[in-house]
């Protein structure tokens, strides 16, 4: 019980001291071009080594070169999750693979932290980390947030006088503490408050409308799993994914728009209640929320509340993925609807050359699915209903 009101007692002097310390961005350097548009490309789990990863850079150089954005977002997991015998210069090697290229294109970008990158917190602290990325001069990651990870920063309109859009970018943090919670920790108690304080500031300053938001984060909320429905076991699993924790199949279901499900999504904590998905709803001021984190999921749709939300594959090379479907997620937002924006992936396949299969792949859920299917598919079916029956 100590420990209970301990940690209790840390949170809300969390929420009293750090919140306030910190107000809202409602001007930037940012600005919808001369059309009324403005182009931001969603890029995560690079996951880079020691050793650079050409591929990945063959996909980010043709895709910023077709598509021209005016923001990059990196939404954490920059930083590889194997690297036996890491250091602080190695680390820095890794990300400086990619990040000297990126910085060579003169395109403003901002970053995140996604659980990979947290593991390292001991040797590399996320504020050296956050350092790290702020030498580069494109980098334009302001000091407005309430931690190193998460911040906003406003969009003005094509005549740049006022607030047009606003971006979220949310440290979701790593795994959930040992204990009765598993999974993943998603946002803390006092991210969430600096979130609705921050909303109301910049409603506040754009005159008692609110701004439309676009938000990032590399973890996804629990409320993904809107968009999935369980499947019997005696049902066609055919465009099903099987979650070995649960032993159990789901599929998309019609609230989703486009994309594909590889695996069942490791989102934050199913067993826990973070607030952040309701506190959107209360704020009513994001049009879409966008994860990383499940590189062979590239699905979105709309949930029950209205909430765009959904994924973008992985985009690196030196982990698992999609094969020749990596990618980087594009969004295009119109002034004058900025609600209503397009979004696409843009994969290595349309942009270098098609490959079949990558090595690495093989170490995708997606393998657990594909021999729970072979399984099945011995089955007797007479046996399918008494096996069901104990499921």
């Amino acid at each position: 019980m100590k420990k209970f009101l301990s940690i209790l007692l840390a949170v809300v002097m969390c929420i009293a001291v750090a919140v306030p310390a910190f107000a809202a961005n409602t001007t930037s350097s940012l600005q919808f071009g001369a059309d009324g548009k403005f182009k931001i490309m969603q890029i995560n789990d690079t996951q880079d080594m020691i050793l650079t990863d050409v591929a990945e850079i063959a996909l980010l150089e043709k895709a910023i070169e077709q598509e021209n954005p005016d923001l990059l977002v990196f939404n954490g997991d920059q930083l590889t999750d194997f690297f036996p015998g890491a250091d602080v210069d190695g680390l820095k090697k890794c990300l400086s693979n990619l990040f000297d290229v990126i910085n060579e294109k003169g395109i403003p970008f901002l970053v995140t932290f996604g659980n990979h990158d947290h593991d390292y917190e001991d040797i590399f602290p996320l504020e050296e980390q956050m350092a790290f990325y702020k030498q580069y001069e494109n980098c334009i990651v302001p000091d407005n947030g309430c931690d190193p990870g998460t911040y906003n920063v406003p969009i003005m309109s094509s005549k740049g006088d006022k607030m047009a859009f606003n971006v979220y970018v949310m440290d979701s943090n790593n795994k959930a503490p040992d204990g009765l919670i598993t999974g993943y920790e998603g946002l803390r108690p006092y991210q969430v408050e600096w979130y609705k304080q921050t909303s109301d500031e910049l409603k506040a300053a754009n005159g008692g409308k609110v701004v439309p938001s676009l938000l990032f984060q590399h973890i996804p909320v629990k409320e993904i799993y809107q968009f999935l429905d369980e499947i019997p076991f005696t049902d066609d699993v055919t465009d099903a994914v099987f979650s070995l924790d649960e032993v159990k199949w789901y599929t998309l279901n019609d609230k989703v728009i486009d994309g594909a499900l590889g695996e069942v999504p490791c989102s934050e904590s199913l067993e826990s209640n973070t607030g952040e998905y309701q506190a959107w709803v209360e704020k009513g001021d994001i049009v879409g929320a966008w994860f990383g984190h499940d590189h062979v999921n590239s699905f979105y749709g709309v949930t029950d509340e209205g909430i765009k939300m959904g994924y973008n594959g992985g985009t690196g090379f030196s982990t698992y993925g999609r094969a020749g479907d990596r990618s980087v997620r594009v969004f295009v937002i119109d002034e004058k609807d900025p609600e209503n924006y397009e979004t696409y992936e843009v994969t290595f396949n349309e942009m270098v050359f098609e490959i079949p299969v990558y090595p690495l792949d093989l170490f995708s859920p997606t393998i657990a699915t594909t021999i729970a299917k072979l399984l099945r598919s011995l089955i007797p079916s007479f046996l399918m209903p008494i096996i069901a029956s104990f499921m």
